[in-house]
């Protein structure tokens, strides 16, 4: 992170431009350096200002905010943070914006003009610091175009169950598409992730991964049944853990305890029982994010015989909890986002 962080305000009410003001320049490692009231402008000033990180509202006159993203990140390619109003528009456009570049999002939690934004200071000052850490070139790449589909996974008799689980922060959505768009259809085990995300975005997140093509995705239930070949998100605020009902029951249950690594849903907390259910047959697999959640549980994977992949520092858009993983000697292997579906296949072929 530059030792002061210059932000550039795109909103066209002029009370949220003011309100994101205050918020910001309260820290004194962030200085705002201009605002825009649309996309138009919004494009001269982030080439002009050159900021470290662009708040920008996606709802906006002359230009919207993902036609202003998909501009900036071609003409002046820097960090995007976009603001959304879920209740009035529709809730897969913060996932595409993801897909054009976007480093995160920040919620408008009472529409369009939030009074209340105020409340949510300390968190929007630290997502634009965490921001001003990631690397642009990773974001340029994330347009980049899907995977092939690998191929369809042989017929393999195994003895036990295994489960893969998933854990990711920053950078996530777009690393699971594509993750999901390589593996086939169908598969012998289940998938369980963990992506820090707002609870409000788990529905979106959720179609938007069924969407690729590989295996469905839905929104893990408390006390569900799991299934086969089916994928599980975790929603945002809720840990998920794994357990045995008698000998063949595999059963999800979604707990409101307190944060764990200062998030809910906590990749520790499903490793830990991931490694618990499945023992040497657990794959832990975890991706680009900021933070440390995952290093506790992929060590915990490790200790039952299972495997742990990270995703490689060049391909991740925040290293962090990658690196959490290796400094605690979980990793069994590091390796590019790229190569992680055949990875996957290999270990459900063993």
């Amino acid at each position: 992170m530059p030792d002061k962080v210059k932000v550039l305000i795109v909103d066209d009410s002029a009370y949220m431009r003011v309100v994101l003001k205050d918020i910001l320049e309260s820290d004194p490692d962030i200085v705002i350096v201009g605002s825009a009231k649309d996309g138009v402008e919004a494009i001269e000033k982030a080439s002009t200002l050159s900021p470290h990180v662009v708040l920008l509202d996606i709802q906006m006159p002359r230009m919207d905010g993902l036609a202003t993203l998909r501009r900036i990140m071609r003409d002046s390619p820097t960090r995007v943070i976009m603001l959304s109003a879920m209740d009035k528009f529709d809730d897969q456009l913060p996932i595409r914006a993801l897909e054009f570049g976007a480093v995160d999002f920040i919620s408008k939690p009472s529409g369009p003009v939030s009074i209340d934004i105020v409340n949510f200071k300390d968190k929007i000052i630290e997502i634009v610091k965490l921001a001003a850490g990631v690397k642009v070139e990773v974001l340029k790449r994330a347009s980049a175009p899907l995977p092939h589909k690998l191929n369809a996974i042989r017929k393999v008799v195994t003895l036990e169950a295994k489960g893969i689980v998933l854990a990711a922060s920053t950078g996530g959505p777009r690393a699971l598409e594509m993750i999901f768009a390589a593996l086939p259809k169908e598969l012998p085990s289940p998938l369980f992730i963990v992506q820090h995300i707002p609870a409000e975005f788990s529905n979106s997140l959720t179609k938007r991964l069924s969407s690729a093509n590989g295996p469905r995705v839905v929104l893990a239930g408390d006390e569900q049944r799991v299934e086969k070949g089916m994928a599980y998100l975790a929603p945002g605020g809720r840990h998920l853990k794994l357990a045995w009902k008698g000998a063949s029951n595999l059963m999800m249950r979604l707990s409101d305890e307190s944060p764990v690594n200062f998030v809910k849903p906590s990749a520790d907390v499903l490793f830990k029982s991931a490694a618990d259910c499945f023992g040497a047959n657990a794959m832990g697999i975890v991706l680009t994010g900021m933070g440390a959640d995952g290093a506790a549980g992929a060590k915990a994977i490790r200790l039952a015989g299972g495997e742990v992949l990270v995703q490689d520092e060049q391909s991740s858009l925040a290293f962090s909890m990658p690196r959490s993983v290796i400094e605690a000697g979980a990793a069994s292997k590091v390796i590019p986002l790229e190569s992680i579906a055949e990875q996957i296949v290999r270990f459900l072929e063993e």
